[in-house]
């Protein structure tokens, strides 16, 4: 079982690049290129999940978001 992607951005961010795990792995495997993904996250959306180019799903979160679901995960 592959676990969820999360991407944490600050909280002011509206775009961001990251690298998907998924792609980092297969790309040893022929045919593979490209690990990073671009995204946009309005200002008033706190998270969203996103595709990168091969299709993988990548849970993006703001920081403020990510606290506070470890503080709710912790309680």
């Amino acid at each position: 079982m592959t676990l969820p992607q999360l991407v944490t951005i600050s909280p002011r961010a509206t775009s961001f690049t990251a690298v998907c795990r998924a792609c980092a792995r297969a790309m040893h495997e022929p045919g593979w290129t490209g690990a990073t993904f671009a995204g946009r996250l309005d200002l008033d959306l706190e998270s969203g999940v996103f595709l990168c180019r091969h299709g993988h799903e990548v849970h993006v979160e703001r920081e403020r978001a990510a606290a506070e679901r470890r503080a709710t995960e912790a309680a």
